[in-house]
């Protein structure tokens, strides 16, 4: 999932599309069907069929956490090896933005310490492994509950032979 996000990241980047709402769905997609697949078939392969949602919940975090790092290791390399300006660039999108918003330049050139912590690679890799952490929780939260599988109440079963 990791692999796949990086991939998704490096496709809206070359294609000039990092702030469109096609990267938003392509991210939304990856994300969905990693934690479907995976739960499904941890539930088949490892559970026998049964799934809780806690488990189902705990799963796509723990991806998603997992894929976070392996996202995060990209990002440092594309903004130290590959795209060394990229941060140059975030920070004039920033300043640009405000500028657009109305604030002055003087006010703009104010918050330039700011827009260097916020661009920091350093501070963007934790709050990657964070965010892809709480994206996951947020759809596994969605998938689990229809991914679930509960063994079957014995009792309701022999009580159907009886009657």
């Amino acid at each position: 999932m990791g692999l796949a996000l990086a991939g998704v990241f490096w496709f809206t980047q070359v294609t000039g599309l990092e702030t469109s709402f096609l990267n938003n769905v392509l991210t939304w997609l990856v994300y969905i069907g990693f934690i479907h697949i995976s739960m499904v078939r941890y539930r088949q392969n490892y559970l026998g069929g049964l799934l809780g949602y806690g488990q189902g919940v705990w799963l796509g975090t723990r991806m998603g956490m997992l894929a976070g790092i392996i996202l995060g290791a990209w990002m440092f390399l594309y903004m130290k090896v590959i795209n060394p300006g990229y941060t140059d660039e975030l920070i004039v999108q920033m300043q640009e933005s405000y500028l657009s918003m109305g604030m002055s330049e003087n006010e703009v050139a104010q918050m330039e310490d700011l827009f260097s912590l916020v661009a920091n690679p350093a501070l963007m890799i934790t709050s990657g492994v964070f965010g892809a952490g709480f994206t996951a929780l947020l759809f596994s939260l969605i998938i689990a509950i229809f991914q679930r599988r509960r063994p079957q109440d014995p009792f309701s079963n022999a009580m159907k032979n009886i009657e």
